[in-house]
């Protein structure tokens, strides 16, 4: 996806180029240097009304309509109507007016990680954790952005679920540790995570019938 600085140079590029290029036509054709002066300050003068209403009126990575306006019309709709694209201009919009804020990042992470697009959730979780290290849900989202990328727990997201773990009482980044147990055939581990995730789990947790059948060796 284009970001606003790369639209920004290109243009400034291809217009650089456009007057470079009129102006060594006009001088193989003989064209004097006052008409010469000419077209680069015309050049100049439209690269610059260009970047104005690029500035004003648009966003390369939300297409269609004007930016504001198309965050508007958002603004109109119930949340749960977003598309992934539309939910995520949304956060972005609030991440830069809220800057210190974690929240839009850990929410955009989330959303990115469920289209199956893990780099780009990672990036977005490693952005909400620099906002919050103390972050057990950036955490858990970061050490499953690798695990989707790796295809398989490896030590670093292992000690990013750790980590978490002291950080919540949520059963989730014990789940998570017990399937990396899971994995690696470990029986023994295995039982006392879901031990663990399973005396973390309120009364009406539908997994809680799963998590008590592992952590007794049983098959779910």
């Amino acid at each position: 996806m284009l970001t606003p600085i790369t639209v920004i140079l290109a243009g400034a590029l291809l217009a650089g180029a456009a007057a470079f290029w009129m102006l060594r036509s006009m001088r193989r054709a003989g064209g004097d240097a006052k008409a010469a002066r000419a077209v680069l300050f015309a050049v100049a003068g439209a690269s610059v009304m260009a970047l104005g209403v690029y500035l004003v009126n648009g966003r390369p990575d939300l297409p269609g309509a004007a930016y504001t306006a198309r965050l508007q019309a958002l603004a109109q709709r119930p949340v749960e109507t977003y598309t992934a694209d539309e939910a995520l201009a949304v956060l972005a919009e609030r991440a830069r007016a809220t800057p210190d804020d974690p929240i839009p990042q850990l929410y955009s992470g989330e959303i990115l990680l469920s289209s199956g697009r893990p780099q780009e959730a990672a990036r977005a979780f490693d952005s909400a954790l620099r906002r919050d290290p103390q972050s057990a849900d950036a955490l858990i989202g970061l050490a499953k952005a690798m695990v989707a990328i790796d295809g398989r727990f490896t030590p670093e997201s292992l000690a990013m679920l750790e980590q978490a773990s002291a950080l919540t009482n949520a059963p989730t980044p014990w789940i998570y540790r017990a399937m990396a147990a899971m994995e690696r055939d470990d029986g023994a581990d295995t039982r006392r995570m879901w031990s663990e995730a399973l005396s973390r789990m309120s009364a009406d947790d539908p997994r809680r019938e799963m998590a008590r059948r592992f952590a007794s060796g049983e098959q779910p």
